[in-house]
C-alpha cells in the first residue's frame, strides 16, 4: 500500500513523506552506539530477501555506525512469514535464539525483523549476560514494510530484559525543543523509543 502511494506521488511529496523513515537509521545508531558501550561491533538481525532489498532505514543505520566506528560482524536474514495469508509474521523464536548463540561477544544485537515472538515459557532459555537487544517495531522501514509491534508484548520483553529498546509509532509526549537537533525533533514528532526499566 505504501508503494502505491508514494508511486502516486510527486517527488517533493515522496521526499516529504519519506523524511520521517531518514531520521529513524541515525537515531537508533546513536542508541545502539550508547548501549554497546565500549564495543566496537554489533549484529543485526534483517528480514530476508522473500521481503525485498535492505530497507532504506537499515542503509542509513550502517552509514552512521560507519562514522562512530562501529562495526556489522553478523547479520542474520529471518524469515518473517508472509504478510498476505493468515499465520503468525514476526521474528520466530528459533531465529531470535539462533541470531543471539551466533554472536555472543557483540556490544548490541539490532533487529529490523521486530521483536522476538517468544512464548512465556520461552524467555527462561535467555542468558542473563546476552548482549543488549535493540527493535524496530514499525509499520514502515522507509519504502519497506516493517513489523509492528504489539505494545503489551514489547513491554513484557522490556520488563523480562529480552530487549532493552524498541523503537515504535508514535510522537513521544517527551520530544525535544524546537531548534534543538533537527533529526532529534522530527524523530520524535514520529516515533517513541521504549527503554528496559532500571
Amino acid at each position: 500500500m505504501l508503494v502505491l502511494a508514494l508511486t502516486a506521488c510527486t517527488p517533493k511529496q515522496t521526499k516529504s513523506l519519506l523524511a520521517p523513515a531518514e531520521t529513524l537509521g541515525p537515531v537508533l545508531a546513536d542508541e545502539t552506539a550508547r548501549l554497546a558501550a565500549a564495543k566496537k561491533n554489533i549484529a543485526i538481525i534483517s528480514y530476508d530477501a522473500s521481503w525485498g532489498p535492505p530497507s532504506t532505514v537499515e542503509e542509513s543505520f550502517k552509514a552512521a555506525l560507519k562514522k562512530q566506528g562501529i562495526a556489522i560482524t553478523a547479520i542474520k536474514s529471518a524469515n518473517l512469514g508472509d504478510p498476505m495469508r493468515s499465520g503468525e509474521v514476526g521474528l520466530k523464536s528459533a531465529e531470535f535464539f539462533g541470531a543471539l548463540e551466533q554472536s555472543p561477544d557483540v556490544g548490541a544485537v539490532v533487529s529490523f525483523a521486530g521483536a522476538p515472538l517468544l512464548k512465556p515459557g520461552e524467555m527462561a532459555r535467555l542468558k542473563p549476560d546476552h548482549p543488549p537487544v535493540l527493535v524496530v517495531a514499525t509499520a514502515a522501514l522507509g519504502t519497506v514494510p516493517g513489523v509492528p509491534g504489539d505494545w503489551t508484548q514489547l513491554g513484557r520483553l522490556l520488563d523480562a530484559r529480552v530487549i532493552q529498546v524498541a523503537i515504535v509509532d508514535g510522537a513521544d509526549p517527551a520530544a525535544p525543543k524546537p531548534g534543538a537537533d533537527a533529526t532529534r525533533e522530527l524523530f520524535a514528532q514520529h516515533y517513541r523509543i521504549l527503554r528496559r526499566p532500571d
